[in-house]
């Protein structure tokens, strides 16, 4: 008998799953700022571009999160361009005041860390 275990705990990407949790909220929030008259962002490009980017985000967290066939380099590259992808919205969100989008990019940077830190790679 060996001393490892032959139980293996379940490979999840927790963080990943956060970021698309967080960013769908996120796009919830600036669809509705996009189309709420009385917050003086309505129709504007910036409300526009905090929607579609939030959308980007949520994309590009499930195809981290699902673990989608994808080279080593291609998971770092699409892991940077989420992180900027984060922070550009937080920032959109900011100058917008929309602050509960801003929150929401704040939990989707916490979730990008621990996906960055304490996820296990699709490989292990």
């Amino acid at each position: 008998m060996s001393g490892t275990s032959d139980i293996s705990e379940p490979k999840t990407a927790g963080g990943a799953w956060l970021v698309v949790a967080a960013s769908a909220i996120g796009a919830v929030v600036a669809a509705f700022d996009v189309v709420n008259v009385g917050n003086g962002i309505a129709f504007s490009f910036g409300a526009w571009l905090v929607f579609a980017s939030s959308l980007l985000v949520m994309c590009a967290a499930l195809i981290l999160g699902l673990h989608l066939a994808l080279s080593g380099a291609a998971r770092g590259t699409l892991a940077v361009l989420l992180l900027l992808g984060i922070l550009g919205t937080g920032v959109a969100a900011y100058f917008l005041t929309a602050w509960i989008l801003l929150v929401a990019m704040g939990v989707a940077l916490v979730g990008w860390l621990i996906h960055v830190v304490a996820d296990p790679s699709p490989l292990d």
